[in-house]
């Protein structure tokens, strides 16, 4: 009730528009035709706003995407690594006790643990295991 006979007060000073106070702060806005009508050139500006918003919108995306990119690196343990490589198993073994692929390890005789940008790495360095090379070798 209070609010109500605040707006009373305020209608029996002589402002008195519509039912809704804040009706009164929209007609002192200029209208939007008026403003249309003001300034026809304004397009281009409003054109050009867009495309500086557009542009930092996408950097913004494009800087999320980065960071979480390199802080959420997949793992895989070595059966889903030898199926991403397209390699068996005990080649991938093989080639993470020779320290050819970056692996991690609990423990001694405990499960191997490869990042994918690791992998991707030797993938990108012509990591093929050398019995692959050789056979590529010889047909070439």
């Amino acid at each position: 009730m209070a609010a109500y006979a605040s707006y009373q007060r305020e209608c029996s000073a002589g402002e008195h528009h519509h039912r809704s106070p804040n009706r009164r702060h929209l007609a002192t806005a200029p209208s939007v035709a008026a403003q249309r009508t003001a300034a026809p050139d304004d397009s281009a500006g409003i054109n050009q706003l867009i495309d500086v918003f557009a542009e930092r919108v996408a950097a913004a995306i494009a800087e999320q995407l980065t960071a979480q990119h390199t802080t959420e690196d997949e793992w895989f343990d070595c059966r889903h690594a030898a199926d991403y490589l397209g390699i068996h198993r005990d080649t991938l073994r093989k080639l993470a006790a020779a320290r050819v692929i970056a692996s991690e390890q609990d423990g001694p005789g405990c499960k191997l643990y490869f990042r994918r940008s690791d992998l991707d790495a030797w993938r990108r360095s012509g990591g093929r295991p050398r019995h692959l090379q050789a056979m590529l070798a010889s047909v070439a």
